[in-house]
């Protein structure tokens, strides 16, 4: 067994990471975003594709959601296990789709591989982790701003549709968050929490906590348009980070987009990584 396979092994098996070390907080950040495949199979026309050294989704509802999330390949098999993927992807119409390329995925190079297979560049994710203790201190909300736990089915509608404006997805798309939230993100004991941010009463904004790999992960931070400029994303990521504290995490994690980097930096997350998003040919482009 070496290093890596023994940190993930811990990671799993403690229920709260305490380990501050750089490779243990990669490896939390990894285990993290991989924890919640499972719960795409919650949604309709949806497939987790789980295999040895390998996780994906593959969904007819949004080729958005038609990812890579996990590959270990030996450095001959990444041609053939690249050709093999795509095939599968074509044959079920999920393309275009997307493959990351993080830290633990093997061979190290299999960025440039997908591109000799027709894949471009497409995006990279900085990840970033911060120590909870350090963030106990809560600005101040905005004037007329309030954070509320999404409780209701009306709250998570409301949620689910500020997360498909602000992000454009489809309204099938949408409505399968509806169903993969419905009951699981609505319960107070779940490790998956919701929070609506509302400006003098409408929602405006969005987070969620995930808490896995022992670390609490802050997601889906969105502000409607609109209402941005206002620090409603600092509160929003404040709230899941409170939470998170509250459930005993230490330390939160998250996945920075260029417009959140910033915000983040300033609140004390630090960069431990990066995730690198390959992006496949549409259907007309791979042939079978």
């Amino acid at each position: 067994m070496d290093d890596q396979d023994f940190i993930y092994e811990q990671i799993e098996m403690n229920s709260i990471l305490a380990d501050s070390s750089t490779p243990t907080l990669i490896k939390a950040l990894e285990v993290n975003l991989h924890g919640h495949i499972p719960l795409f199979g919650r949604m309709p026309r949806t497939t987790v594709w789980q295999e040895d050294g390998f996780l994906a989704v593959l969904t007819g509802l949004d080729p958005s959601e038609c990812h890579v999330y996990l590959a270990h390949y030996g450095p001959d098999e990444a041609d053939a296990k690249i050709k093999h993927v795509l095939e599968r992807y074509r044959s079920q119409g999920c393309l275009p789709m997307y493959w990351q390329v993080g830290p633990s995925t093997q061979p190290a190079g299999l960025g440039k591989d997908l591109e000799a297979c027709g894949f471009t560049f497409f995006a990279r994710a900085p990840g970033m982790a911060v120590d909870l203790r350090k963030l106990e201190h809560t600005p101040r909300l905005p004037d007329g701003f309030i954070v509320e736990p999404v409780r209701t089915g009306d709250q998570l509608r409301q949620w689910v549709n500020i997360l498909a404006q602000v992000d454009d997805l489809s309204n099938a798309l949408r409505d399968g968050f509806y169903l993969m939230f419905d009951g699981l993100g609505l319960d107070p004991n779940s490790d998956s929490q919701l929070f609506l941010g509302m400006e003098d009463g409408r929602a405006v904004a969005t987070s969620r906590l995930f808490c896995a790999g022992g670390v609490a992960g802050i997601w889906h931070v969105t502000t409607l348009p609109e209402a941005r400029g206002k620090g409603y994303g600092t509160a929003m990521t404040m709230a899941v980070a409170q939470a998170g504290h509250q459930k005993g995490c230490r330390f939160g994690i998250l996945y920075a987009t260029p417009a959140g980097y910033g915000v983040y930096r300033r609140l004390g997350f630090q960069e431990y990584c990066h995730i690198d998003v390959y992006k496949s040919p549409g259907l007309k482009g791979v042939t079978p």
